[in-house]
């Protein structure tokens, strides 16, 4: 939080939330911790050698490790950082107490720039992940998937649910129950013994409603005495902003 808001990426927003949300403002995503980050904290302004030397063009002038448009690119991935709402129980008496200095800080989604950032190397940020559409089928059910456990609540904590998920159990929202022969059952329910976070050691079989699903947000292991969730954590991966064949869905209400 103490560097976001000494270097002004705190609360920056994606030019198209601006436009939509202000009547067709244009606005640029905040640049200054996108130029620090690599002119301060890590490439420098210059190419160098092994030596330390500084490396030279056919014209015998410096070679920049970055452009403007890099900065403006670098810019649109630091938009949608905002902070948490203070601790009562430590930061209430602070005289900065409507600021919560002690959490990362939380993602707004729709403050967020959706489009494809360009790196260093004539490529994508990204490039280095697989496509979300290339994964296996049901990728919640295979080795190396990690769930975290979330106690009582069933809403996901790494991820925001749309506000009409987030009501109380008096409503008719379906959650994922797993069933007790389910593979993944045993491994999360362990018996009673609720481990904060469950690596999958193995491929498992999908069991009831887990073959009707593509992926899972949370899931429920136990309901006595109380309901226990666990949040199914996904692996990195790139959506692509453009491509062939795309349908709009609108979500009616």
């Amino acid at each position: 939080p103490l560097m976001a808001t000494h270097l002004t990426y705190l609360g920056s927003k994606s030019h198209a939330y601006i436009f939509a949300e202000e009547d067709g403002k244009q606005s640029m995503a905040d640049e200054n911790y996108a130029r620090e980050v690599m002119q301060l904290f890590s490439i420098g302004l210059n190419l160098l050698n092994a030596d330390g030397t500084s490396q030279k063009d056919a014209n015998g002038k410096d070679i920049p490790t970055y452009s403007n448009e890099h900065i403006m690119s670098f810019a649109r991935a630091w938009t949608g950082f905002q902070a948490y709402s203070p601790r009562g129980n430590y930061e209430q008496s602070s005289v900065r107490s409507h600021r919560n200095l002690l959490d990362p800080l939380n993602i707004v989604a729709d403050w967020r720039d959706r489009f494809p950032k360009t790196d260093l190397q004539g490529g994508y940020i990204g490039d280095g992940f697989p496509l979300c559409a290339d994964l296996p089928e049901r990728m919640f059910l295979r080795k190396g998937t990690t769930y975290r456990l979330l106690g009582s609540n069933p809403l996901p904590e790494l991820m925001i649910d749309h506000p009409d998920l987030q009501q109380d159990e008096s409503t008719d929202i379906q959650r994922m129950v797993l069933e007790s022969s389910s593979n993944l059952w045993a491994k999360l329910y362990n018996q009673g013994d609720f481990k904060a976070v469950v690596e999958l050691d193995q491929n498992l079989i999908c069991s009831g409603n887990e073959c009707n699903v593509d992926t899972v947000r949370t899931v429920q292991v136990a309901s006595d005495p109380v309901p226990i969730y666990y949040e199914y954590v996904a692996q990195p991966c790139v959506h692509q902003a453009f491509y062939e064949g795309g349908k709009q869905i609108a979500r009616r209400d």
